[in-house]
């Protein structure tokens, strides 16, 4: 996977001394000609350099045809101003916020220089090797367990994400894992949803578009929607993160997504009425812990009463089996966890002999009883 510096280019003091410019035009056009765009949803993303600081930056605007749309504009307000009040490692830094000439609003933030989940998951399933580092079970959990410490943050902030999938965590190159798009955040202040009477038209138009997110009524992308939210309902809580999570990281454990359809339609069935199979069960050739197939299934409960309470308990359960402690949904016997300790403390190359030593014990003591 390419590597990068934080910095384009190394620093200079032609570059960190000099003088502010003269004063620029208002809004976003004072950061000059845009080096390149990308669009994605209901948003264009373009890369500038800012004249004042010298870095690069990303400002971000509504497409043309959604200037108009009022339930896609307050997404966009929300988006800005809530990632950039949830100061945590692990969400963007928002840099200013204000309107272009022409009144339509726009933000800049900082430059996500990494992949996304969904790209490496993508990468792994086609045996990329750019993407070997991230290929083990641990590795990925521990993406997951991020995820969730930004998440736990965010619901005690009063913020539930709403949209949790592989497509919107970032992994930098050294690390880093950052949670994006929080367009269709959901603010716990007790006032209900308000909805634009003519919501945002439809994004999806193929299979390869279902894991976009939908604006309207519903909120967020199917596959990884919590049962109630796929529902309708507006009373959701921070469990449907949980359940988003959990989705998330069922795919990085079986590297196949929780459910397949064919429409939207489809897939919102499947995840309000038909059981999940157990990642261990789907694929069992990957040697699925049990306890790890356990603390899953608890975060996809359907009904959000049976599952984790809160994102702490989720991710302390996954940070647990990270360091080979028992999970709360799941009871571990002594040989299990002897087994555990001699797999984290001793040579790997010992084990076989140790197994051997223990048999051989065991053996001569039983035969001493008989």
């Amino acid at each position: 996977m390419k590597k990068y510096v934080p910095h384009q280019d190394p620093l200079r003091r032609d570059i960190t001394d000099r003088p502010l410019p003269e004063p620029a035009p208002g809004g976003h056009y004072r950061y000059g000609i845009p080096e390149e765009f990308k669009e994605g949803g209901g948003g264009i993303l373009t890369k500038v350099t800012d004249p004042y600081l010298g870095r690069e930056v990303i400002v971000k605007t509504l497409r043309p045809e959604f200037n108009e749309n009022a339930d896609v504009q307050l997404r966009f307000l929300r988006e800005a101003r809530v990632t950039a009040l949830l100061e945590h490692p692990s969400t963007i830094p928002i840099y200013e916020m204000g309107r272009d000439s022409e009144g339509n609003p726009y933000f800049t933030m900082k430059e996500i220089k990494g992949v996304s989940l969904r790209r490496i998951l993508s990468g792994i399933a086609a045996h990329d090797r750019e993407f070997d580092r991230f290929r083990s079970r641990e590795s990925l959990i521990d993406i997951c367990i991020q995820v969730g410490q930004a998440l736990a943050y965010a619901h005690a902030s009063g913020v539930v994400h709403r949209d949790i999938k592989p497509g919107n965590i970032m992994v930098g190159a050294f690390g880093e894992v950052m949670v994006i798009d929080w367009g269709v955040a959901k603010i716990l202040d007790g006032e209900e949803e308000q909805h634009d009477p003519k919501p945002a038209p439809s994004l999806m138009h193929s299979l390869e578009d279902i894991d976009t997110t939908e604006y309207g009524k519903v909120y967020g992308t199917p596959r990884y929607m919590a049962p109630e939210q796929a529902r309708g309902h507006v009373d959701l809580d921070a469990r449907v993160d949980v359940f988003s999570l959990g989705a998330v990281l069922y795919e990085c454990l079986t590297h196949r997504p929780l459910v397949f359809g064919a429409n939207r339609e489809e897939l919102l069935k499947k995840i309000c009425e038909e059981p999940f199979v157990a990642p261990a069960k789907k694929e069992p050739y990957r040697m699925i812990p049990p306890e790890l197939d356990a603390l899953v299934m608890k975060s996809l409960e359907k009904d959000p009463k049976d599952r984790y309470s809160s994102m702490e308990a989720f991710v302390d359960d996954m940070q647990r089996f990270r360091r080979g402690q028992e999970v709360s949904v799941m009871h571990i016997t002594a040989r299990a966890k002897i087994q555990r300790w001699a797999k984290r403390k001793l040579d790997p190359a010992l084990t076989p002999l140790l197994l051997l030593v223990g048999f051989l014990v065991g053996y001569i003591l039983h035969s001493l009883g008989s």
